[in-house]
């Protein structure tokens, strides 16, 4: 018998974080690619990829089967939905990264680094060196280098504390420590696994500053913080604007994330209803990234 059966998920983009959250209990971990991803899926599509024990496959292939009931229910289109299985073993998906991830820089000054792709750093270089594990974030997604450049736009701000809510691989909280060394982080996620990842990439780019705990906003404790980033689905984060502003220090910012450029006023009249103005906005493709400031 095999170590792991991969589970490969192809529909719309739209549907594709809910698939992606009605599986990923039940699985080993789950990567969502689209067409901004290092490994792309086609235009207006999305390919979730996840792996699971063999005695765990029926489960997982019964829960993508309700979910898409459930979607289908609340007239969101899960058309064409197709589902492919394939014996598999676990150091392949690692595999498939070393071929597609590669050193890149984001921004003006961030050269971002995997293991098996170090090219020599300037002097003015801010690098991450990042090894993406199971978790999202590497840089090669759009959402993801949306919220490091626009943290980097207001690197002269004072920042003692920040928040990485829903850190990943922890590539923003390195990020905000290179951006300003001597403050103190807090990275959280509801996921164990990432909140794992992200401690071995702390531990890689040496960051000490940093602490991690597994939860949501709810675990934020210790600010409130001059930053907070949030690169996260975008319903998630309107439902959660409302219990911002206590985390936010007077002055602070705000940078949200993994928002479809048609749901940025969404989530914008959350938070502007929530107390908060826009200070600046980035578009790259189909995705969108907002900085906020509390409303004076």
């Amino acid at each position: 018998m095999s170590e792991w059966v991969e589970i490969v998920v192809e529909l719309p983009r739209e549907a594709a974080e809910v698939m992606a959250d009605a599986i990923g209990s039940l699985t080993e971990g789950v990567e969502v690619r689209d067409s901004d991803t290092i490994i792309r899926a086609g235009a207006g599509r999305a390919v979730i990829v996840t792996q699971c024990r063999p005695d765990a496959e029926a489960e997982v292939m019964l829960e993508i089967q309700a979910a898409a009931d459930r979607m289908r229910a609340a007239a969101v289109s899960v058309e064409p939905l197709s589902v492919r299985r394939r014996e598999a073993h676990e150091d392949e998906w690692r595999d498939v990264w070393k071929q597609y991830f590669r050193a890149l820089r984001v921004g003006r000054t961030f050269l971002i680094r995997p293991s098996w792709d170090v090219p020599a750093a300037g002097p003015d270089d801010r690098v991450i060196d990042l090894d993406p594990g199971r978790a999202f974030g590497t840089g090669g997604h759009a959402s993801t280098r949306l919220v490091i450049m626009l943290a980097e736009e207001i690197a002269e701000r004072p920042v003692n504390r920040f928040l990485d809510l829903g850190c990943g691989s922890g590539i923003l909280s390195i990020a905000a420590v290179r951006l300003w060394p001597r403050a103190r982080g807090l990275a959280v996620d509801l996921d164990a696994e990432a909140v794992a990842t992200t401690v071995e990439n702390l531990a890689l780019n040496r960051v000490t500053t940093v602490e991690t705990r597994v939860g949501g906003l709810d675990a934020a404790t210790g600010g409130p913080f001059e930053l907070v980033l949030a690169n996260i689905e975008a319903g998630v984060l309107g439902e959660l604007a409302a219990d911002f502003p206590p985390r936010v220090a007077p002055g602070g910012s705000v940078i949200l994330s993994g928002i479809l450029v048609d749901q940025a006023d969404v989530v914008l009249d959350a938070f502007s209803r929530a107390g908060f103005e826009l200070e600046r906005r980035r578009d790259e493709d189909e995705w969108a990234a907002l900085r906020l400031r509390p409303r004076l």
